[in-house]
C-alpha cells in the first residue's frame, strides 16, 4: 500500500545513520555524537551540522529526505512513443522483419491519431541474436502518421544504407521508437484541385531518405532587419515549413527576390548629395529613374557588436525608363570635409 508524505518521513527518519551512505569516519563520529538515526540528524541545525561534518552529510540528509531535487536525468530524451516485437525465436529473412516493422509502424499510427499527433521521426532498431543492434533513423518534413509512407520512407533508407542491414543468425526483438511528435492537422483540399503541397512534401521527404537530409535545403525566415540576414538555408527535414507573410493586396513588394552578395558598387548620379538618385551605372549601361521610393533607412544591428559601428544604408526602390525594377541604397551619410557616400546595387525586382 501507498504511505502518505508524513509516514514516509517518519519511516525514513527511523532510519539509522548508515541510510545517509556517508563516508565511515563521518559515520563513526555522528555516532559519537550520540546521532544515531537520521530523525537525530533531521533536529539538528544545518549550520552547525554542516561546519562539525561537513557539507556532504547535509547534502546526503535533504537528499533522503526530499528537500532536494535529486531526480535522475536521462542523456537522451525518452521518445513520444515506443513499440517493439519480441521472436521466439531469431528470424533471418528480412522480408519477415519489415513485415513486424509495418505492424509497429501501424500501432504508431493507431496511437497516434488517438493522440491527435504526427510523427516527425521515426527510429527502428534492430536487435540481432549475437548481441549486435542496428539502428535506421527516418525524418519527415512534415508530421505524418500513415503506415504505409513510413514504410515506405524506411524501404528507402534501408536500401540507401552504405552498410546493408545484414540479420547474421536473426533478429530477435524489433522495436519502432517515434522520437519527436508533434500536433496533426488534417486539412481538407478543394474538390477541383490536387494536393501538390503534400505532393511535394513526400517527394522531398523520399529524396532526402535517399541522398541525404544534407542535399535538400528549405529556406527559413530569421527574425532580423538586416537583408543579407533575413533568410537562411536549413535542411528541409530540420523544421516544419515557415508561414510566409503575404504582401498587400496590389501593392509592390517591398523587398526584391533576389539579392546580390555582396551588394555590387554603382556610380549614382543625385540632385544632391542626401537625396534620391537621378541617374546610375551598371555593367557598362545608363539607367535613368523614371520612378522611386525611398529613402528606407536600415541600420546595424548594434547589440550584436558595439565595437564595431556599421554605418546606416538609405535604400531606394527605383524603377528606370524601360521599366526594370532595383533596390540600391547609399552606405554613408553625407559629411563635409569627408570622402562622399558610395551607392550599390542589392537586388532585383521580378
Amino acid at each position: 500500500p501507498l504511505m502518505d508524505a508524513a509516514s514516509e518521513e517518519a519511516a525514513l527518519r527511523a532510519l539509522p545513520v548508515a541510510a545517509l551512505d556517508l563516508p565511515p569516519e563521518t559515520e563513526t563520529a555522528l555516532r559519537r555524537a550520540g546521532l544515531n538515526s537520521v530523525g537525530d540528524i533531521a533536529r539538528r541545525p544545518s549550520a552547525p551540522l554542516t561546519a562539525r561534518f561537513g557539507a556532504q552529510a547535509t547534502w546526503r540528509l535533504a537528499r533522503l529526505l526530499g528537500r532536494v531535487d535529486s531526480r535522475i536525468t536521462p542523456r537522451r530524451a525518452p521518445p513520444a512513443l515506443l513499440f517493439s516485437h519480441p521472436f521466439a525465436e531469431p528470424i533471418g529473412r528480412m522480408e519477415h522483419v519489415m513485415g513486424v516493422l509495418g505492424e509497429l509502424a501501424q500501432r504508431a499510427a493507431t496511437e497516434l491519431e488517438a493522440r491527435g499527433l504526427g510523427g516527425r521521426s521515426f527510429e527502428a532498431r534492430f536487435y540481432r541474436s549475437d548481441g549486435e543492434t542496428r539502428t535506421v533513423r527516418i525524418e519527415t518534413g512534415a508530421p505524418v502518421r500513415d503506415p504505409a509512407v513510413v514504410m515506405r520512407l524506411f524501404a528507402l533508407r534501408i536500401e540507401a544504407l552504405a552498410d546493408p542491414l545484414d540479420p547474421g543468425f536473426g533478429f530477435d526483438l524489433v522495436r519502432l521508437a517515434v522520437p519527436q511528435a508533434e500536433p496533426f492537422s488534417q486539412a481538407q483540399g478543394g474538390l477541383d484541385r490536387e494536393e501538390q503541397g503534400e505532393d511535394l512534401g513526400a517527394l522531398v521527404d523520399r529524396l532526402s531518405m535517399r541522398f541525404g537530409r544534407a542535399r535538400f535545403r528549405r529556406l527559413v525566415p530569421r527574425d532580423t532587419h538586416i537583408p543579407e540576414r533575413a533568410v537562411a538555408a536549413v535542411p528541409a527535414l530540420a523544421a516544419a515549413p515557415e508561414s510566409w507573410a503575404a504582401p498587400e493586396p496590389e501593392e509592390p513588394p517591398q523587398r526584391p527576390l533576389y539579392l546580390f552578395r555582396p551588394p555590387l558598387p554603382i556610380e549614382v548620379l543625385a540632385e544632391v548629395p542626401d537625396g534620391p538618385p537621378l541617374r546610375f551605372r551598371w555593367r557598362g549601361g545608363t539607367h535613368d529613374v523614371a520612378a522611386q521610393e525611398g529613402p528606407e533607412r536600415i541600420g546595424e544591428e548594434w547589440w550584436r557588436d558595439i565595437s564595431r559601428p556599421e554605418t546606416p544604408r538609405d535604400y531606394y526602390r527605383v524603377e528606370d525608363k524601360g521599366g526594370r525594377r532595383f533596390w540600391i541604397f547609399r552606405h554613408g551619410i553625407h559629411e563635409g570635409g569627408r570622402a562622399p557616400p558610395l551607392w550599390y546595387l542589392h537586388g532585383l525586382f521580378s
